[in-house]
């Protein structure tokens, strides 16, 4: 089975709003980028971007955007060793401490 997606999530963990909008800003630059959703980490200590692709691309041209785009290392470390195409770029939506679950947190789309 191919690997190829219409969508990227970016994690962006220990990072000032200021930072993360000046990527968001460089990403839709891209020729590729049609939208970026923006969330809150479940953990409110950084940001989780999908960014919508006008078209499906493949998984080697994916991951070289994830590191141009500043992607967290550890997860691009990870989701190269992964082989199904579902379990690929995986994000977690949610995360339970303490007894608490926290969620993403909605913050807004930007579009070219």
């Amino acid at each position: 089975m191919k690997a190829e997606f219409k969508i990227i999530t970016l994690d962006y963990d220990d990072i000032a709003w200021k930072e993360c909008k000046e990527r968001i800003d460089f990403i839709l630059q891209s020729n590729y980028v049609k939208s970026i959703k923006v969330f809150s980490s479940p953990l409110g200590d950084g940001y989780h971007l999908y960014v919508m692709l006008h078209q499906y691309m493949e998984w080697n041209l994916i991951m070289r955007l994830r590191r141009k785009w500043k992607d967290d290392g550890q997860r691009v470390i990870i989701d190269l060793m992964k082989e199904r195409p579902e379990v690929m770029m995986i994000i977690f939506r949610s995360k339970t401490r303490k007894g608490y679950k926290y969620k993403e947190i909605w913050m807004g789309e930007y579009a070219n």
